[in-house]
């Protein structure tokens, strides 16, 4: 694969982790979960993604608010 496929895959794949973080704080979070916090977590870096991702499960949406400032 050349660097521009590998580069578009990776990004494909940032995207994905993005939106399947969201759709699951969503359904934990219901309205809480703004339109502003979930564009937050679409421009959100990777480091982020992760730490919310391994923390779904304990994560507060004040923390969630904390870490998208």
């Amino acid at each position: 694969m050349t660097k521009i496929g590998t580069s578009l895959f990776e990004e494909g794949v940032e995207e994905g982790e993005k939106e399947l973080t969201i759709k699951i704080l969503n359904k934990r979070f219901g309205r809480k979960l703004t339109k502003e916090l979930k564009a937050k977590i679409r421009k959100t870096d990777e480091k982020t993604i992760d730490y919310i991702g391994d923390n779904l499960l304990e994560i507060t949406i004040e923390e969630l608010k904390e870490l998208l400032k």
